[in-house]
């Protein structure tokens, strides 16, 4: 949804980026078009005045770029009634393609009923492209 800008040039250090995700695969895996539509509703409300307090909460994190959230839910009337968290990962430029990153959407790996932590899947597990 939102990354350092200097993640998309060729560079050496780490760093954050604003991701969501759906846990449900059966929904996003054969549709991933859905998720980006998501995503990029949100981004829209960067920095956006917004009177509903959910979607307010979406527009000051997203503005700020320093607030770091963990599995904030995206409002299901986003989503279509589907479960969607938005939360923050630390890109790890070995796990990108030629260290850039490209792709709007890439694997990500979440353990939610052991943690709130998600990280980028490395590229080599990344399915290629039909």
């Amino acid at each position: 949804m939102q990354a350092n800008n200097d993640l998309f040039a060729r560079g050496g250090h780490d760093l954050p980026a604003a991701v969501i995700y759906g846990p449900d695969t059966a929904v996003f895996d054969d549709s991933p078009d859905l998720i980006l539509a998501i995503a990029r509703k949100l981004y829209r409300w960067k920095g956006t005045h917004q009177r509903d307090p959910e979607l307010a909460a979406f527009s000051r994190m997203l503005a700020s770029e320093m607030d770091r959230e963990m599995r904030l839910e995206v409002p299901r009337r986003l989503t279509g009634s589907v479960t969607v968290y938005c939360t923050d990962i630390i890109v790890a430029r070995r796990h990108l393609p030629g260290r850039v990153l490209s792709e709007p959407i890439f694997p990500l790996l979440i353990a939610p009923e052991h943690t709130a932590m998600t990280m980028m899947l490395p590229s080599r597990f990344w399915p290629v492209p039909v």
